[in-house]
């Protein structure tokens, strides 16, 4: 069970914004799809100083839909941290893909670029470093060697929102990040959420279609896609907190 927000500790300032989104959601009669999830993806997006943000249904959806967006599934082989939540290793079996785990460094218990290298076979599609806790994984290397090996690279950004490395954002490093909004988050729903932030435009364009039951005009649906959306009540509320996060993340110690 997750306990319900302690409104007490929170500000009163975003108490009311919270109480207005509520009531602009059920003034609106729009509950999916509308012009909340449509603000959100913009303000989420330009905070992670990326082009797209495709809001989904939560954290495991985001990186389930993006290796399929990336047509990566039955065998092929992902790079994942042998060190990490459950959600990164169910991702690729989900797809059809295999996991291939590559040991942490001791030192931040996030994958160690140094091992990842060994790991790649003929088979291998992609990788996914997961910021662990919020420390991004060492990104650098981690694309070099993507580069040399034409390897995608999905971030695993659950625990990350406002994180930076080498300052730029978690969300930007790598070619589409999965973010979770499960209300333990840092920038948590007051349900389950999630999102997909990229630069890549067809790769957004395909996971819009994949999220909305392969759907891009109703009744008409263009492949086999997934009913997989953040609905607007949760995007009103995370539009709230999502402009207190960098506050409260400085409060937690800084990113």
């Amino acid at each position: 069970m997750i306990p319900f927000l302690d409104f007490a500790s929170m500000h009163a300032e975003l108490r009311q914004g919270l109480d207005a989104a509520y009531a602009r959601v059920l003034e609106s009669n729009w509950l999916i799809l509308g012009k909340e999830v449509e603000a959100f993806e913009h303000e989420f997006a330009d905070y992670c100083n990326a082009r797209h943000c495709i809001g989904v249904a939560n954290g495991l959806d985001a990186l389930f839909i993006t290796l399929k967006a990336m047509n990566i599934g039955p065998g092929d082989e992902v790079i994942v941290p042998s060190n990490t939540y459950i959600a990164t290793w169910l991702a690729v079996s989900y797809a059809g893909a295999t996991p291939v785990p590559v040991e942490p460094d001791p030192r931040t218990y996030n994958i160690d670029p140094a091992r990842i290298e060994a790991a790649i076979t003929p088979a291998t599609r992609a990788i996914m470093p997961v910021h662990l806790y919020g420390q991004p994984a060492d990104m650098d290397p981690i694309m070099d060697i993507a580069e040399r090996h034409g390897l995608k690279v999905i971030e695993d950004a659950a625990q990350a929102h406002g994180a930076r490395y080498k300052g730029r954002r978690a969300g930007s490093l790598g070619d589409a990040a999965g973010f979770s909004f499960y209300p333990g988050k840092n920038l948590g729903a007051l349900g389950d959420g999630g999102a997909v932030v990229t630069n890549d435009d067809e790769l957004a364009d395909r996971l819009r279609v994949l999220r909305n039951y392969g759907s891009r005009v109703k009744y008409h649906n263009e492949v086999k896609g997934l009913n997989s959306r953040l609905d607007e009540l949760q995007a009103a509320f995370l539009r709230e907190k999502l402009a207190v996060l960098d506050d409260w993340n400085g409060r937690r110690g800084g990113c």
